[in-house]
């Protein structure tokens, strides 16, 4: 549940989940944050090696080389759905193995944390990928708010449009919203008069396809936010260089009292 600053200054050994869109600089910050002496537990990391690391292997017939400098294999085992692509049982079931692998990975923060404080860590950010707003698992949200205070890095207009422009420049493989999926793919066949799947162009579709799961994504990202923890516009930590700039934004941005 959220906290007020005295809550947030009074936890000794503090344990930040950053969450928001791709590209919007929780992995700079977690860096910047481990430079400082910090934990960081990398869930895209995590998902791409120890929860689906096997079965990369098994899938692209090829040695896991997933890094935390490239998931560039990551982002190819999960694919594109279209002609000469993946066929789409085949990347349903990629889908639905990614979704797995990322709740499992959110499931052990408490043990990635006492792990860290055994070894001599005293504060740990949690790297959370673009899609964690796509856990609708009250239960497993309900524990990593237990045991770290999630910041939503708010993209602002600006930033909304460059990454929307990416992904029509360079479409890419993407996590898809669950309960929206496969409504889009008809929508998509039923626009472009196709029969199936594999008569669709899947650059095309990541293109006509990534507005429609960023506007989807906008208001989980700031329910998650309001139920559990703190909205932080992304202009705020432009400039951050230490630790104790990025705790005193935080600070900052919590309430007295509610």
């Amino acid at each position: 549940m959220p906290i007020t600053k005295s809550d947030f200054n009074k936890i000794e050994n503090k344990v930040i989940t950053l969450m928001g869109m791709s590209g919007i600089g929780k992995t700079y910050l977690s860096c910047l944050l481990a430079k400082e002496g910090w934990f960081h537990y990398s869930c895209d990391l995590e998902i791409g090696t120890t929860y689906l690391g096997a079965e990369i292997e098994e899938t692209l017939g090829e040695k896991n080389t997933v890094i935390a400098e490239d998931l560039s294999q990551l982002s190819r085992y999960v694919g594109q759905l279209g002609a000469g692509k993946l066929p789409f049982d085949e990347f349903k079931r990629r889908q639905n193995t990614y979704f797995e692998a990322e709740c499992e990975s959110l499931r052990q923060l408490q043990k990635v944390v006492a792990q860290a404080h055994k070894g001599g860590f005293s504060q740990v950010v949690n790297d959370s990928t673009g899609s964690l707003c796509e856990i609708d698992d009250e239960v497993l949200l309900d524990a990593v708010d237990e045991n770290s205070l999630i910041v939503y890095i708010k993209a602002n207009a600006e930033e909304e449009k460059h990454v929307l422009k990416r992904a029509q420049d360079y479409p890419k493989p993407m996590f898809f919203s669950p309960e929206r999926f496969a409504f889009w793919v008809e929508e998509y066949l039923t626009v472009n008069d196709l029969k199936d799947t594999n008569e669709m162009d899947a650059d095309d579709f990541g293109r006509w396809v990534f507005p429609r799961l960023f506007e989807n994504r906008l208001p989980k990202y700031q329910y998650i936010a309001d139920k559990y923890g703190v909205t932080i516009p992304s202009s705020a930590f432009h400039g951050v260089t230490t630790s104790n700039d990025f705790l005193k934004i935080i600070e900052s941005h919590l309430p007295d009292e509610y």
